[in-house]
């Protein structure tokens, strides 16, 4: 299995699998332009890590976020197709993107995640800690 940096022409091969995303998560999909514009974006301000094994068969989504404060890396999303889940690859996919920060000189990695999410278990064994509470008010 290969873990990569996405370019441009991945773009079909995740949208497939960025379908596969909006399945599992029952989240509303998304347009081909909205993805595309998505995946621009994330090419130019931080990077798309791929595992590929003949397709995509899992992404990570991260960015490098400038404050007047900081300079942080994000993770924004993990996904990984039900067929090679528990095997290890999204620890893949992290340990790449932290290499690319790391490239960029970026000393801290950020991610978000509801409370009620059972990947809180994966990203603490990854040595991700609660640093501050981000609460919000539903009007």
């Amino acid at each position: 299995m290969e873990f990569r940096l996405a370019v441009k022409e991945d773009f079909k091969q995740y949208l497939i699998t960025k379908k596969g995303f909006f399945e599992d998560y029952g989240i509303s999909e998304k347009s081909k332009e909205f993805i595309l514009k998505e995946f621009n974006k994330l090419l130019s301000k931080g990077a798309i890590i791929l595992a590929v094994e003949n397709s995509v068969v899992g992404y990570l989504a991260g960015e490098i976020e400038d404050s007047s404060y900081e300079r942080v890396g994000y993770i924004s999303e993990v996904f990984v197709t039900r067929e090679y889940r528990n095997k290890g690859i999204s620890t893949k996919l992290k340990d790449k993107f932290l290499e690319f920060l790391r490239k960029k000189k970026i000393k801290i990695c950020r991610l978000e995640v509801s409370l009620h999410n059972p990947a809180k278990e994966v990203y603490s064994k990854w040595g991700f800690k609660i640093d501050k509470y981000r609460m919000s008010l539903h009007l």
